[in-house]
């Protein structure tokens, strides 16, 4: 997916960018040094590609490409990587990188960045000989040599060109004028260019490779295009800066250095801070207090952003693909499936997985099923859910995913399109899906009559209290435990915060957000990196390394803020699309810039007061927060048996307060650890065995 071969398609790419080069213009130049107000997702997508004035054309082009990877990639790829396992497809782009080198090292030098084109030069001379024209990366394996993403498009970049205006043209990765012409020229440096059928195959694999995570990007997107144009923006500014292999440069070299001067000191390993026991809190003096060994804490809002590397474990199988046939990771292996709610009204998905096979001489056990409860904005196979469903689902339990009512798709599926928000109608609406869903698995004869266990997280955490209150009142589901796991104990309260921390990039200039916006990203892709994920949490050094981000604590206070505000914007714009909202400018589908624009401007507070309330009629503001808060579950909360709630002391959407509150009603039925922030401590094994174990 990374070239086109076609001389007709390249000489329209020409034609169309002299007309976009005819007026050049940097986007920047058209923003404010200084930023008055907050900054929104839509104004920074603007200050990293511009305004999108072809934006109805890319939206053409984009479903085209978006047709392609359903009905092309997806089937062509289980194909192909059902025949050829993940080595082969591994080695043989190796080596489609290794004759791309002219391309890199040419632009390298174009740019002025002689250390990467050495670098290259380095990788290409040992990469072909010692690794076999390229099939093994020996430079990056035995002597740490990292390449460089240097393309044409970074070169004229370097040389002032602007990019133009945003243009999108079907399966091709670059996003303006400036970076298709590049395109044009990495080609014809391209040695595979003159191979033939190497482009063609090249193309083939790399397509191949992207199709998933192409998937997981846009799939449960409810506006596909925007989430890929934000993505690809992203990280086309880390490519611009070449900031990976500037990253990975410098911290070898730092890592390098510390060892020189470790062997001049006599030492055999780095320093590395003594972790200390965090104090417990004085107000807290019923719950179970557990210290987490080893996490070395920044801050609330940092820890949250740790929340990242909670994956599935297995899918990290070495041998195969995603969409091979053989491939059997956690996700591959659920049921997938929808149920209708409302007649003539899209059905709501879920998903299901089967409790794993016992061996033949093992005892029967005991039917039992983890329905799993999304925080705002969730989908059904979103990473954090399903990572969790992964270890009830190993301790030998059958596992139920659905979206959050948070999430559009939910909303579409209810017969109103009412928004979200008034706790005791979103668990009544949660409780009618979860009935539906039950159904449907009998009627299929996946369940039989299962001890049923409710596990929700964050929001969903909310919602799973309050279905314990229902449930008390009128028992339809007859559940045997129910498990919060960082629930706000008032949604009012939580959403102030939540607008706080995006308040805090007020008055940032454009360099600002976009030093702090790239800093993050990139340090979360790096960490991200197989490598990182692979957790011991009973080695100081392996903590210390891999989830110390260098991110200003500030910034990762926006990001956070930025990242829920994103899930709003998304519930807001398909509820707007189904049922429009008053205020709001009129749903297009060629021209949406403005209407994200104004959907980014509205704060949790105004969503409360402005457009939740307008559902209820006769009810007040007041009353509706009210009823949305734990404050509300007190007899419940202080007399259910069945209840256990896993928190975490710096949770930054709990006051000490609510905290303190929370530890009189519950006493040991509630369980505090140490760190964490807002859902960051998942990845700790002590973390996941106490939750898992609660369901007991």
């Amino acid at each position: 997916m990374k070239k086109s071969e076609g001389a007709s398609f390249a000489i329209f790419c020409a034609v169309i960018l002299t007309l976009l080069f005819s007026g050049c213009h940097h986007p920047y130049d058209r923003m404010p040094m200084e930023h008055p107000e907050a900054w929104t997702p839509t104004e920074i997508e603007i200050m990293l590609g511009g305004d999108d004035p072809l934006e109805g054309f890319n939206r053409s082009m984009f479903s085209c490409t978006d047709f392609l990877m359903k009905y092309g990639a997806d089937p062509l790829g289980r194909v192909y990587t059902t025949i050829f396992p993940r080595p082969f497809i591994k080695h043989f782009n190796n080596v489609c990188v290794n004759l791309e080198y002219p391309a890199r090292a040419v632009s390298s030098l174009l740019q002025a960045e002689w250390q990467a084109a050495g670098t290259e030069t380095l990788r290409f001379l040992a990469n072909s000989t010692l690794g076999i024209i390229g099939i093994f990366d020996v430079a990056q394996s035995w002597w740490h040599i990292p390449p460089a993403e240097a393309d044409f498009g970074q070169a004229f970049a370097t040389w002032g060109f602007g990019p133009g205006e945003s243009l999108i043209l079907p399966l091709l990765p670059s996003m303006n004028g400036r970076d298709h012409l590049g395109l044009l020229f990495d080609t014809a440096f391209d040695i595979k260019t003159y191979i033939p059928y190497a482009g063609y195959a090249t193309f083939l694999n790399r397509m191949t490779v992207a199709q998933d995570g192409y998937a997981q990007v846009v799939d449960s997107a409810a506006d596909p295009y925007k989430n890929y144009r934000q993505l690809m923006l992203i990280r086309r500014e880390l490519q611009l800066r070449m900031w990976f292999y500037k990253e990975i440069q410098r911290q070898l070299t730092a890592y390098r250095q510390a060892q020189t001067e470790n062997k001049d000191s006599g030492k055999t390993a780095p320093d590395i801070p003594k972790w200390v026991p965090p104090v417990r809190p004085e107000y807290l003096n019923f719950g179970k207090y557990t210290p987490l060994p080893n996490f070395f804490s920044r801050n609330s809002e940092t820890d949250t952003l740790r929340v990242m590397f909670f994956q599935r474990q297995r899918d990290r199988d070495w041998w195969y693909m995603p969409l091979s046939l053989f491939n059997g990771d956690f996700l591959n292996d659920g049921f997938r499936r929808k149920v209708e709610l409302i007649p003539e009204r899209p059905g709501l998905r879920y998903c299901f997985w089967d409790a794993p096979e016992l061996p033949e001489d093992a005892p029967a056990r005991p039917e039992k099923l983890v329905i799993m409860l999304s925080g705002i904005g969730g989908t059904f196979t979103n990473t954090t859910m399903t990572a969790l469903a992964e270890q009830f689902n190993n301790a030998g339990y059958k596992i139920l995913t659905l979206d959050s009512t948070f999430n559009w798709r939910f909303i579409i599926a209810d017969s109103e399109c009412k928004l979200p928000g008034y706790l005791p109608d979103d668990a009544a609406r949660v409780r009618r899906a979860i009935l539906a869903v039950l159904a449907d698995l009998k009627k299929r004869q996946w369940i039989n009559s299962p001890q049923i266990i409710l596990c929700g997280y964050s929001m969903g955490g909310i919602q799973t209290l309050k279905l314990a209150e229902m449930e008390e009142k009128d028992p339809r589901l007859n559940i045997h435990r129910f498990i919060a796991v960082n629930p706000p104990v008032s949604l009012e309260s939580a959403l102030k915060k939540i607008d706080s921390l995006v308040a805090g990039s007020a008055g940032w200039s454009k360099e600002k957000m976009r030093e702090n916006l790239i800093s993050v990203a990139g340090n979360m892709f790096i960490k991200l990196a197989p490598h990182y994920l692979h957790v011991d949490e009973n080695t100081p050094l392996s903590d210390y390394r891999k989830f110390l981000v260098p991110i200003d604590d500030e910034c990762a206070k926006v990001v956070a803020g930025i990242y829920l505000k994103l899930s709003m914007r998304e519930m807001l714009f398909a509820a707007h699309r189904e049922k429009p909202l008053n205020g709001f400018p009129e749903y297009r589908w060629s021209d949406r810039m403005e209407l994200y624009r104004q959907l980014d401007k509205v704060t949790f507070e105004e969503y409360a007061y402005k457009l939740l309330t307008p559902c209820y009629p006769g009810k007040s503001t007041g009353e509706l927060l009210a009823a949305s808060h734990l404050y509300s579950l007190d007899k419940t909360l202080r007399d259910s048996p069945k209840i256990r709630v896993f928190h975490n002391i710096d949770d930054f959407l709990v006051t000490d307060q609510e905290r303190r509150y929370l530890d009189e009603a519950l006493k040991e039925r509630i369980v505090w650890f140490s760190n964490g922030g807002h859902l960051g401590n998942l990845y700790y094994k002590t973390v996941l065995n106490m939750i898992v174990d609660s369901a007991r």
